[in-house]
């Protein structure tokens, strides 16, 4: 299949970033001929991708890659009035050139907003992109029953986001740090920046509320340079320096990694590679194993309400102490990624 992907492909990555490299990849081992727009600030900084600077330019790039396409499959978390603006115009442009159109809306698109779009704007844009698409795939049962506000559910499905394939953690068991192996506990800080309020947890957890010698901290600092920011701290967490791991945050597989033996993740929001609301919330992702692959289907979102921080330190200590064999185990053998394929052939 000729299939055209837009989603984002450019740090700061997260479990959104890592699932639009899991099903790229997935979809050229299958010899599928993929072409990529990525919807990155710094989408021109990413080798390989079609990137631009503005709408129009967006639109001329989508019109020039979507002739002869069989699929135009659009992932994104639509916080934004530009996101919002592509997605609709993607849509409307596939269903006119009879490509089928494919949204997957990842679970923020409705955890800070929920149905508060503007009416001028937002709901109509909803509304014509959930009517015209060929399927909406949401992350989560709690985004499908949001985006279900706009338009009926015959469309609609649940497929959570995938990051990891079986075959993928195993060869990726080579790759792993000292700090991290023998560890029953991981959790992972992504994306840190200064000032922000995954910092400021980051900083509670390590000096107040330090976690037990059998669990391994990993942070990927976003800022740059990330070395004055690294060197902060790790002054603050020089108790903890034995089990304190920084990776690159541009590094694909150390996140990869990571992410594969992460307990949890906590991460600021961001949409299209921008980070929004850094100051006052943070995402809490737990990770879930089936036997075939690794995906997030449970999120806490934290917001600042006053000074906090020490208590969403103490949440995140508490979450640690649960058992990892009741942490990271599923029971079910569903395989999402066949059922994407099955959308993708119109079955």
């Amino acid at each position: 299949m000729r299939i055209l992907l837009i989603g984002n492909f450019s740090p700061p990555y997260d479990e959104e970033s890592l699932h639009n490299f899991f099903l790229l990849n997935r979809l050229k081992e299958e010899g599928n001929d993929c072409c990529v727009i990525n919807l990155s600030e710094n989408s021109f900084k990413t080798k390989g991708f079609i990137g631009f600077t503005n709408w129009i330019y967006f639109i001329v790039k989508l019109l020039r890659n979507i002739w002869r396409k069989d699929a135009l499959h659009y992932l994104t978390k639509g916080y934004t009035r530009p996101a919002l603006m592509r997605l609709m115009s993607s849509v409307c442009v596939g269903w006119f050139f009879r490509v089928k159109p494919i949204v997957t809306l990842h679970s923020e698109m409705f955890s800070i907003l929920g149905r508060t779009r503007s009416r001028l704007m937002g709901e109509p844009s909803l509304r014509i992109t959930f009517a015209l698409a060929y399927k909406v795939i949401c992350t989560d049962r709690e985004t499908y029953e949001a985006a279900s506000y706009f338009k009926s559910k015959n469309n609609f499905e649940v497929i959570p986001v995938l990051t990891h394939s079986s075959r993928g953690i195993k060869r990726d068991e080579s790759a792993v740090p000292e700090k991290l192996k023998n560890k029953k506990r991981v959790i992972v800080f992504s994306n840190v920046i200064y000032p922000s309020f995954v910092f400021e947890i980051l900083n509670h957890l390590l000096t107040r509320y330090p976690p037990a010698p059998d669990t391994a901290i990993v942070v990927s600092v976003f800022e740059q340079p990330a070395a004055k920011l690294q060197h902060v701290i790790e002054e603050f967490g020089r108790r903890y320096s034995d089990n304190l791991l920084f990776i690159e945050s541009a590094d694909l597989r150390q996140l990869f990694v990571a992410y594969s033996r992460a307990n949890y993740v906590v991460r600021p929001l961001s949409c299209d590679s921008e980070i929004l609301f850094p100051g006052f919330i943070a995402a809490v992702k737990k990770p879930v194993r089936t036997k075939e692959y690794l995906h997030f289907s449970t999120s806490l979102f934290l917001i600042k309400g006053g000074d906090i921080s020490d208590l969403c330190a103490s949440i995140v200590r508490f979450l640690l102490k649960e058992e990892p064999e009741e942490l990271l185990s599923s029971d079910t053998d569903t395989d999402f990624y066949a059922r994407l394929r099955k959308i993708y052939q119109g079955q």
